[in-house]
């Protein structure tokens, strides 16, 4: 197991030294190298100086990991998530309710109404490097969306400070109707907080809502909502975690 990050990014390399140490591997090549080594690899996020290597990995069937930011704001900051050969959870993994608890948040009743939307923007970094598309989809996805609702939209465009993005989501959520994405985790938020939600990427809120933005004034209200984020709880962890690798065996365990 090697772990690679891009140069000057500290925060990537101190998370994936963690899960390697966890993992018994050799190390963390910062800046990345040309090609990967053997074994197996993991990434915190995957950017342009990193992108080469992770789409190695995919292409050869490598053994892949993918590092980021916990599945809630609750635990952002403190917990990390790890998946392997994949970006996010499913959600469908086995609950983990002692770990959903120890967060402390909530899973408020469904709210069969509201006034806006709010259409959760991610990087462009993110959508071009990982989601594979061109930088006019969000674009794209309020035309459509406009197409089928007259509701107002609020916008909310992506920033490096997450902790104050996740500060004002709350606020936003107040009112909504429903909470479109790609896949950002805003998803898991409005979930928690009864907001109905579409997302046209795979992620980890992807079986608790809908990708077909024709349905915007159709959303559904699943049962199930607290087996899915203890679910999810289950799949992130602490840097001793990983660095103890007990991320690393639940990991495993699954396959």
């Amino acid at each position: 197991m090697c772990g690679y990050a891009a140069k000057g990014k500290a925060k990537a390399r101190v998370v994936c030294e963690a899960f390697v140490q966890g993992a018994g591997g050799s190390g963390v090549f910062q800046p990345p190298p040309a090609r990967l080594s053997s074994g197996a690899a993991c990434f915190f996020g995957v950017t342009e100086p990193t992108q080469h290597l992770w789409r190695q990995a995919v292409r050869e069937g490598m053994d892949w990991y993918y590092l980021d930011n916990a599945y809630f704001d609750a635990a952002r900051g403190r917990l990390f998530r790890a998946v392997r050969r994949g970006v996010q959870a499913t959600g469908s993994e086995r609950p983990d309710w002692k770990r959903f608890a120890s967060l402390g948040v909530e899973i408020t009743p469904w709210k069969r109404s509201g006034r806006h939307l709010v259409v959760a923007v991610q990087s462009s970094t993110y959508m071009s490097v990982v989601a594979g598309k061109s930088g006019g989809w969000w674009e794209q996805a309020l035309a459509e969306i406009r197409q089928h609702t007259d509701r107002p939209i609020q916008v909310r465009g992506w920033r490096s400070n997450k902790m104050a993005l996740a500060a004002s989501l709350k606020e936003a959520l107040v009112d909504c109707w429903a909470l479109v994405t790609w896949s950002s985790a805003a998803a898991n938020e409005a979930l928690l907080a009864g907001v109905p939600v579409f997302m046209a990427g795979d992620c980890a809120a992807s079986k608790m809502g809908l990708s077909d933005f024709t349905k915007i004034e159709s959303p559904i209200y699943p049962p199930g909502r607290s087996a899915w984020a203890a679910a999810l709880a289950g799949q992130q962890w602490s840097l001793e975690e990983f660095r103890s690798g007990v991320a690393w065996r639940t990991l495993q365990a699954a396959v």
